[in-house]
């Protein structure tokens, strides 16, 4: 068993915008929460494998705008009134949080949800990265259910899901309650024994998402900084990072409704590139070809301040560099594109793997060494 420490906070934090592909929202005000709370205590953090057989988990996090919940901080208290609810009636004693989604906030509020309530954290997640509905999950791939599941509005109004509804109804039920009741809300969920997460959750990206941290707060330029984030991937359940563009943010644009979005970049020689992104970056295209897709984590570095940035922080003039990073090959699986590719956020275009838009990257040896 490890412990999350203060100093996991800040790493955890660059980690967590870098995983968010873009979305996931910003995670500073937590992160800073965190770091108070951590002055004198720590969180336990349980590698999957240690995970007991018959203890329950409930995963925990935000839906809605993490941005509205910046204007009311959640203080971790929340979390001890849902989870409680759920153990009323699930009728089982939780010994610990699970991570639904490993990036973003997120990653932060289950481990507030920890210091609440005086759990374990397991070190793993269902998603890998950020997206923005409930049945983006490897739950949902091994079809089981979100629920039962209780949520907190942000008017403190509490919505219990407790039948085993199919994972699309509960996210616009619960969905419709946020956008009625402040636009945001905290949730209880995915009860589930650590024998079922032990296959289920993707592994270890609690500790990876601090080892990209890591990266950002180590390098002194851009070259080192790539260097050690291939370095960090090339040696995860992920894959070798690679770097998709460099340029200056010329322009963003909007297209039919404010989640439909696009941003161009243009290179010193004058080459252009465009990013659609709605909450997450999901789709690339250079010289009108696709350079990158979602499942994949489409991630931007500002050149300037050599930290990664969420696309609701650029700016016209921006000096970026785009990233992608691929994803876990559970999310790549016909099942998961199902409900993660292009067209479930939609475009009209299938996924095409990083490996295979940049094949000579990915042939060199020193990428997998």
């Amino acid at each position: 068993m490890q412990e999350i420490t203060i100093e996991w906070i800040e790493p955890l934090w660059y980690g967590s915008i870098f995983l968010g592909s873009g979305g996931g929202g910003k995670s500073h005000l937590l992160a800073s929460e965190l770091q108070k709370a951590l002055q004198n205590r720590v969180i336990p953090l349980l590698m999957l494998e240690e995970l007991p057989d018959n203890n329950f988990f409930c995963g925990t996090g935000l839906l809605g705008s993490p941005e509205l919940s910046e204007e009311n901080l959640p203080s971790g208290l929340e979390a001890g009134i849902i989870i409680e609810e759920l153990e009323k009636y699930t009728g089982v004693k939780f010994k610990g949080i699970s991570i639904v989604e490993g990036a973003g906030v997120n990653i932060f509020y289950p481990l507030l949800a920890a210091l609440q309530t005086g759990l374990p954290v397991a070190d793993g997640d269902s998603m890998g990265r950020a997206f923005p509905e409930l049945q983006m999950t490897t739950y949902h791939l091994e079809n089981l259910a979100a629920a039962p599941l209780v949520l907190i509005d942000g008017n403190y109004h509490l919505h219990s899901f407790l039948d085993k509804q199919d994972n699309f109804l509960l996210e616009l039920n619960t969905r419709q309650i946020i956008g009625q009741q402040g636009g945001v809300g905290y949730f209880a969920g995915f009860p589930y024994p650590g024998s079922v997460l032990k296959r289920l959750l993707l592994p270890g990206t609690l500790t990876f998402a601090r080892e990209i941290g890591e990266c950002f707060l180590q390098a002194d330029n851009y070259r080192e900084l790539f260097g050690l984030l291939l370095e960090v991937t090339s040696n995860s359940l992920y894959g070798p990072v690679v770097e998709i563009f460099q340029g200056t943010l010329k322009s963003i644009s909007t297209y039919e409704s404010a989640k439909w979005k696009a941003a161009t970049l243009i290179s010193p020689k004058g080459e252009e590139l465009q990013l659609l992104f709605q909450y997450e970056n999901l789709l690339v295209f250079k010289n009108n070809n696709v350079a990158a897709s979602v499942p994949d984590l489409i991630s931007l570095v500002d050149l300037n301040e050599l930290k990664p940035v969420n696309n609701n922080e650029i700016y016209e003039g921006q000096r970026l560099a785009l990233l992608g990073l691929p994803a876990p090959l559970r999310l790549r699986i016909r099942k998961a594109l199902d409900v993660v590719g292009p067209q479930c956020f939609g475009y009209r275009t299938t996924y095409l793997p990083l490996e295979k838009l940049y094949p000579s990257h990915y042939r060199k040896k020193e990428v997998f060494s």
